[in-house]
């Protein structure tokens, strides 16, 4: 695993910030997030959110809109209610 330094000015800090607040990505995923995206339309290739918009999918399910973003906090959150359940 390798570890990059980056230096941000104060408006790309407060962005990513604010995108992490958003989206409840940590920094480091965000920026994982940006390279494959910027990856993969350097090589001409879709990223799958463009797939699925182009098709119809994205948005076509019942639930939270960040569900795909945030998951991992959804997950928790369910798996804590079943736990609270069961220790009733």
């Amino acid at each position: 695993m390798k570890v990059l330094s980056v230096r941000l000015n104060d408006r790309e800090a407060a962005e990513l910030r604010a995108l992490c607040e958003r989206t409840g990505l940590t920094p480091s995923k965000a920026v994982k997030r940006g390279i494959a995206e910027i990856a993969g339309t350097a090589t001409g290739r879709k990223t799958l959110g463009e797939i699925a918009r182009e098709l119809d999918l994205a948005g076509c399910f019942a639930g939270p809109p960040d569900l795909g973003e945030r998951h991992d906090h959804y997950l928790r959150r369910a798996l804590r209610g079943k736990r609270a359940k069961g220790h009733r």
